[in-house]
Formats: structure tokens, sequence, C-alpha cells
């Protein structure tokens, strides 16, 4: 028997894009017969559906502009062509409304602006300005819904993920400074600087999420471990920098043995160092312990 456990093939987010879309039809049709009105609803909602509310309200105000300014051009070329939109015509519009989007720093509505523009400009109906405004309703239904949806189902909460990358680099301190008061290699600090700037973005999310924490406490305590952990890998930083590790200080020894760092019952001294070497190589190791202490009591509660 397999004894894996089984995962479902599809996350919240897929279903509460399913779950927009499908009210969002729902509640067009009760006033819209036009299936294209009612794509545009169902766009809107699989559109604006992003990780987090923020980024599903970004996404949702980007789509608008998109939709509004190309139904102004779509608009405008069918007034000065009313018969049959030259190509010369379909052209510049799109050229426009790419720098615009460009000038103005909306790449994300370049496209939908282009294609609305297109939809209205090729493909006139008898009531061009009502048209636009229904498509602009419609669009703004899909977001709204995707917007609801995603506030009210289980907003995304990164707070277990920002906790575990926390204690991942927290894990790696002892076996990077083994490596250097022990067996006198200076690490490859890599994966340690990775974490940080992911943990940087991930913290990100959670501070533009904060209309959902229930205290201001757990933001400001995530940002103070993710301060120390900054600390921890700046003073690690600082040591691999010098030319050669010094002599391990008595106090520093005990400090990293209390903490449940593994070292040499004879300690470590009596190496090929200058007294400067001791001296700098001591001072960032008492800094970089004291925040790996301070960081796990922050942690533990």
């Amino acid at each position: 028997m397999n004894t894996r456990q089984r995962h479902f093939p599809f996350g919240l987010r897929m279903f509460k894009t399913a779950l927009a879309v499908t009210l969002s039809i729902l509640l067009v049709r009760q006033f819209a017969t036009d299936s294209q009105t009612v794509f545009y609803a169902a766009f809107g909602a699989v559109i604006a559906m992003e990780t987090t509310f923020s980024k599903s309200l970004m996404q949702g105000l980007t789509q608008l502009i998109g939709v509004l300014a190309g139904t102004v051009f779509g608009y405008v070329s069918v007034l000065l062509f009313p018969n049959i939109t030259p190509a010369w015509i379909a052209g510049v519009g799109v050229l426009i409304l790419l720098v615009l989007s460009k000038l103005l720093k909306l790449s994300f509505t370049a496209s939908l602006s282009c294609i609305v523009f297109l939809s209205a400009c090729l493909t006139p109906t008898d009531n061009i300005l009502r048209d636009s405004l229904f498509r602009l309703r419609d669009t703004s239904v899909g977001v709204g819904i995707a917007l609801v949806i995603n506030a009210l189902i289980r907003p995304y909460n990164n707070k277990k993920r920002i906790m575990t990358m926390l204690i991942q680099l927290r894990s790696q301190m002892p076996k990077e400074l083994r490596q250097i008061v022990v067996e006198e290699r200076f690490p490859d600090l890599t994966e340690e600087v990775e974490l940080l700037r992911r943990l940087d973005r991930e913290l990100h999310l959670y501070h533009s999420q904060r209309f959902f924490h229930r205290t201001n406490n757990d933001e400001a305590l995530l940002f103070g471990c993710k301060q120390l952990a900054e600390r921890m890998v700046q003073e690690l930083e600082a040591i691999c920098g010098m030319d050669s590790p010094g002599d391990l200080a008595m106090e520093n020894a005990a400090l990293m043995q209390e903490l449940g760092m593994d070292l040499p019952e004879a300690g470590i001294s009596g190496r090929k160092c200058t007294r400067h070497d001791t001296i700098v190589m001591n001072y960032h190791l008492d800094k970089l312990l004291a925040a790996y202490r301070y960081l796990g009591e922050l942690m533990e509660t």
C-alpha cells in the first residue's frame, strides 16, 4: 500500500478563482444577456484573483484602467470612422496605448487596453457608448467579486513560512561557526544571503496584508526577528572577511556550548594569528551569539 500522503490537485486560490467566476457570471446574467459583457465579468474575476488581497486590489485597479483606456480610444476611433476602421488607425491606436502604458508605468494595462480597443473599433455595435459602459461595468463586477472572495475566504497568511525561514537560517549558524572556529575554514554564505532576500520579500507580503492581522504585535515581532537574522549574517560576513580566524575567547566558547554548539574540550587557542585577529573575531562573534540567543527567545515567544 502506498503510504505517501495524497494532496489535492488544486489549491485554495484555484477554488477561489472558480468561485469568483461562477458568481460573476450568475450576477451579470441577472441584468445582461450579451455574451460579450458576461465574458468581461468572468475575465475580470480571473485576472483580479491574486495571491494576496493587496495584489488583487492592484491588479483590479490596473485592469479597470486598461478597460477604460481601451474603451475611450475605441470609442474615438468609431466616431472618426463609423463604417470601417482603417488598418492604420488600429495600428496607431495600439502604439499610442503601449506608449502611454510605458510612460505612466502601467505596463500591466498594455495588453488589456489594446484588446479592448481592438474589440471596440473592429467589431462596432449600434451603440458604442452604451456597450463601452457595459463593458466597464461588467469588468468591475468581476473585479469586485474577486476582491470580496479573496478577503473573506482564508486571506493569505505567510507567517508560518516566515517562521520556517527564520528557523532554517538560525539552525545554520552552529554549522557555519564550527567551520570557522574549529576547522579554520570560511564558509560560503550564499545560501544565508538568499534566505535573507526571500525573508524580506515574505515580510513585505505580510505587511501588505496587515489589515487581516489580528494584532500589530505579530508584525513587530517578525520584523524584529528579521533584524536579528540580518545581524547574524552581517557579523558572520565580517568574520569571513578576515585574513585568518583568531583564537576563541573563553567567554564566547562557554556561550557557544551553552547554546548547544559542539566545540573541542581542549578549547581553541594557540593559532598562528595576530592579537588583532583574535580581538576582531571575538568582537563580531560576541555580537553574532547575542543575536542568535535573542532570536531564539523571540521565536519562542
